[in-house]
């Protein structure tokens, strides 16, 4: 072009052609067109109110309502007689919250429960949580109906002692109904639970009954302990394998 002498200055003003980072910039936006940036996570306690708050949507109806009517029903048989505290809720509190735990595991009383089977939530944390929702919910009536029984006089050793004839059964009944739970199934685990408490309830009749079994429904660091013990075998027992994910995860043909 420099041989002819019309063309001469035709470049000048003329930025020169664009080299290959404009085509791979050009491509890079275009890949990351319409994705939105990452959001921070939510902080730690935040989620885990939102998984409560989610599964306490997810459990039936019917496990907060049976817990409530049975806890006033035997709040007013004590109140009625004008005796037996003790005993009534001793024998109440500790079935009333193994039937929750049996109520909220399992497929088989869960309408979500293949939904929730195929999220990633780790089945030790749904387990987990749904025990804290049920046994907390059932904990605060027993407490409530120890504190109205109290101060009427249908307790004279007073709030103490009223609350340790159930606590220590409560816990123990509820974490051996949460490992059969896992392991077996709710239905049997709650028989289980229910020949136990039988037991127990044969103490207010004539029928001699092994000390050990009365040892067993008071409140000591050896009934929390195995309390404690049979909660952590649940939750390596779910880990292990799943168990409450196997059975019946997906519709039998």
């Amino acid at each position: 072009m420099n041989e002819w002498p019309e063309l001469s200055g035709i470049r000048d003003d003329i930025p020169p052609p664009p080299g290959p980072e404009v085509v791979r910039a050009a491509l890079m936006r275009s890949a990351l067109d319409g994705v939105e940036a990452p959001t921070p996570a939510a902080p730690r306690p935040y989620r885990a109110w939102a998984l409560l708050a989610m599964e306490a949507r997810v459990l039936h109806p019917a496990l907060w309502l049976v817990s409530a009517l049975v806890m006033a029903a035997s709040v007013g048989f004590v109140l009625a007689n004008g005796d037996a505290a003790r005993l009534v809720l001793a024998l109440a509190v500790p079935l009333i919250a193994a039937a929750g735990v049996a109520g909220s595991q399992g497929p088989e009383q869960d309408d979500a429960f293949e939904v929730v089977a195929v999220t990633p939530t780790s089945p030790r944390v749904v387990m987990l949580v749904r025990m804290t929702l049920v046994f907390g919910y059932d904990l605060a009536l027993a407490l409530a109906a120890s504190v109205v029984l109290s101060p009427l006089g249908h307790a004279p050793p007073g709030l103490t002692s009223l609350v340790t004839a159930w606590l220590g059964p409560m816990a123990t009944l509820a974490a051996l109904t949460l490992l059969l739970s896992v392991c077996w199934s709710p239905t049997g685990a709650m028989g289980c639970a229910l020949a136990v408490w039988s037991l127990y309830a044969l103490t207010a009749t004539d029928i001699p009954i092994p000390d050990g079994l009365r040892h067993f429904w008071t409140t000591s660091p050896a009934t929390v302990g195995l309390a404690l013990a049979l909660t952590l075998a649940a939750v390596i027992a779910v880990g292990t394998g799943e168990p409450i994910r196997r059975a019946r995860a997906t519709n039998r043909a």
